[in-house]
């Protein structure tokens, strides 16, 4: 994607010198292209989308929406940039665009849409001539077609940290220190930080947390100055065996890109920690992050993670040895461990060596691996599995040393995570692991009357909360399993687009022993919606596009509404249509016409975006000209009354006499 999108900046940059339009409009859209492509070599991500968005306003260059979804993409926000590759490669008739298919099929993959994820890697594998993005999306591919043979890992319950750890912003390298307390790194913070002068100190900082009687972890408080040196982002903690020396990495980020990491050192005074200092044996390269350490060959090792020239590609995992406070220079693992992508976050414990990777086949982005030393040589590097791992982002697999408990990083959903950037998974959050002497699961599966349903979702209460404890959909299988806790009353509610919701209900009273409770449920399916036949000038309504009041922005609720209206001008593609909005008596006469026009101007382009024709789009405002109900100047109404009279329609104006629908009403 990175090789592409330098490639995208170019093209753009060209296309500049070639635009027919007014100097002025010319102006103004290489303005706005400049502004987009400094924001995103600066990676700073939001700001490239919302100019490269207000440029491809200017000028439909497809490459626009390329940058866009790309931008997205490195958000990790997966559903945005779905859409965005979509759009693009549903007007791609000259395949020019086709490498966009890999991302495409990320971009679902780590949503775990993994069956159309399947189907597009398999296309893209099949058809194109690029090697190194074929292995690429093989590499992806072997990582669904393996989901069969991952350990389900049910007696490992994998739970939110809280959110006296977990901030909006994002959370990572957790790490138990020997008095029982968490270290951390976090940014703490709510909203993105705009660097404006008044921003203070933003970078992320190192913290700690002492345990609670109850369990849970108290307020964090973040480490000194001496640890946290201001202007630098201070992270990857981790901690000798005997507790003396903490290790972490003092690193520059340019947005959202590190540009230089080093490794440092500090030891333990006393009730602190003294000033640290770099370990240059392991800082040859620009960036060394992720220090930990282990043994290797019988001896004290620094595991540590680098990009420096020799390695395999991306960053690599290496080890330095450790004599006293001398540690030798870096040893790249090998390319059993490490591999042309990314390999980070090692963790070594009694001869096993865990770490996360993109390299290897996996669910998701980065996946948790572990291999096993035998004395001589690493061993195959093996997948952890559910729970440790899922459709999105996992990585700092830690264990306790009795290896019952631990924590990972995850970009993953949950129910108690906030939003950042308007999306879930743009950050990580830290999640607690507790192994289950006594297991308890549940086993649903799901079908219809013809037999396995697969794409249903599972979700699972306990006793009379409302907010589900947990919740899984599955595009592979009907089969779904859930870790559960003794003498608790549960329901699952089982529900899939286009079929009836169903539920069970079961508890684990009086059970000593490990046990599944197994279900299966038979969803039935909806009837299909009637359908009428409407005729030109007849109007229909499009009754989940509304507008709030006083605004002409689409609202996320009207998008199944446009999806059906493209839908039906992609079926009868001779067919011109006039769409209509109207507004409620509220506000000045003309004032209300001006205001529709822009609403129907907004859908027209919610329309054209999605590769309708222009000219295939009459829109027109009505103002409050056209009222639904009583609701006239002077007259009290509801809000629901008033809404209503806020609506859009549209009737055929040109080519076929008749049209089949789905009756809404």
């Amino acid at each position: 994607m990175t090789k592409r999108f330098y490639s995208i900046i170019f093209v753009l940059f060209v296309s500049t010198f070639y635009i027919n339009a007014q100097p002025l409009t010319v102006s103004k859209y290489e303005t706005m292209l400049e502004t987009a492509n400094t924001a995103a070599e600066n990676n700073d991500y939001l700001n490239a989308i919302e100019w490269f968005d207000k440029a491809y306003k200017e000028n439909k260059d497809p490459n626009l929406q390329v940058a866009i979804g790309d931008m997205y993409m490195l958000l990790r926000d997966y559903p945005k940039a779905e859409k965005i590759y979509e759009r693009v490669l549903k007007r791609d008739k000259n395949d020019e665009f086709f490498d966009l298919r890999l991302d495409y099929a990320r971009s679902m993959k780590f949503q775990g849409k993994y069956k159309i994820a399947l189907d597009e890697l398999n296309t893209f594998i099949s058809t194109t001539d690029n090697e190194e993005l074929k292995n690429d999306a093989k590499i992806e591919l072997k990582g669904i077609l393996q989901l069969e043979k991952y350990p389900e890992n049910i007696e490992a319950s994998i739970s939110f940290a809280g959110e006296s750890i977990n901030s909006p912003s994002g959370e990572s390298s957790p790490a138990l220190y020997s008095d029982g307390s968490l270290y951390f790194t976090s940014l703490n913070a709510k909203t993105p930080t705009v660097l404006d002068g008044t921003e203070g100190e933003y970078h992320a900082k190192l913290y700690s947390s002492s345990r609670t009687p109850d369990g849970t972890f108290s307020k964090p408080a973040a480490l000194d100055e001496v640890i946290n040196r201001i202007d630098f982002y201070n992270t990857g903690v981790s901690f000798s065996q005997d507790g003396q020396k903490m290790y972490f990495t003092r690193a520059k980020y340019n947005n959202n890109k590190m540009e230089n990491s080093q490794i440092y050192l500090s030891k333990r005074m006393g009730e602190k920690w003294g000033a640290p200092y770099p370990i240059d044996a392991v800082n040859e390269g620009n960036r060394s992050i992720h220090p930990y350490e282990g043994e290797l060959f019988g001896s004290k090792v620094l595991y540590f993670v680098t990009d420096i020239p020799g390695g395999y590609g991306g960053f690599d995992i290496y080890y330095a040895s450790i004599s006293g406070d001398k540690y030798g220079k870096p040893v790249n693992l090998g390319n059993v461990i490490n591999t042309p992508k990314n390999e980070v976050s090692p963790f070594y414990n009694d001869g096993v060596l865990y770490f996360a990777s993109n390299g290897h086949p996996g669910m998701g982005g980065l996946d948790n691996f572990y291999s096993e030393w035998d004395g001589s040589k690493w061993g195959e590097v093996k997948n952890m599995g559910f729970n440790y791992n899922s459709s999105y982002d996992d990585s700092f697999l830690r264990f306790s040393k009795s290896g019952t408990t631990g924590f990972l990083v995850s970009n993953r959903t949950h129910k108690d995570k906030k939003k950042f950037r308007n999306t879930e998974t743009c950050c990580d959050d830290i999640y607690q692991i507790q192994i289950r002497d006594l297991v308890i699961d549940l086993r649903t599966i799901v079908n219809n009357e013809k037999g396995p349903l697969e794409g249903a979702t599972v979700e699972l209460l306990e006793g009379s909360k409302k907010t589900p404890v947990d919740s899984k959909t599955n595009f592979l299988s009907n089969e779904f399993k859930f870790l559960l806790d003794a003498d608790k009353s549960y329901r699952a509610y089982i529900s899939r687009e286009g079929y009836y919701p169903d539920s069970i209900s079961f508890n684990t009273n009086g059970i000593f022993d490990d046990y599944t409770v197994s279900k299966t449920v038979t969803l039935k399916p909806k009837p299909e919606a009637p359908k009428r036949i409407v005729s030109r000038n007849e109007p229909i309504l499009l009754k989940s596009i509304f507008f709030d009041l006083d605004d002409d922005k689409i609202r996320s609720d009207a998008e199944p509404d446009l999806d059906y209206l493209k839908s039906l001008l992609d079926k009868y593609p001779d067919m011109v249509i006039e769409l209509s909005s109207h507004t409620d008596s509220r506000g000045d006469n003309e004032y209300n016409k001006k205001l529709s026009q822009r609403r129907a101007n907004s859908t027209k382009n919610w329309l054209v975006d999605e590769g309708i024709q222009p000219s295939r789009i009459k829109a027109v405002g009505y103002g409050e000209t056209k009222l639904l109900n009583r609701c006239k100047d002077n007259v009290k109404c509801t809000e629901e009354e008033h809404q209503m009279n806020r609506r859009s329609e549209f009737k055929i104006i040109a080519g076929p006499q008749t049209i089949e629908i789905i009756d809404q009403k």
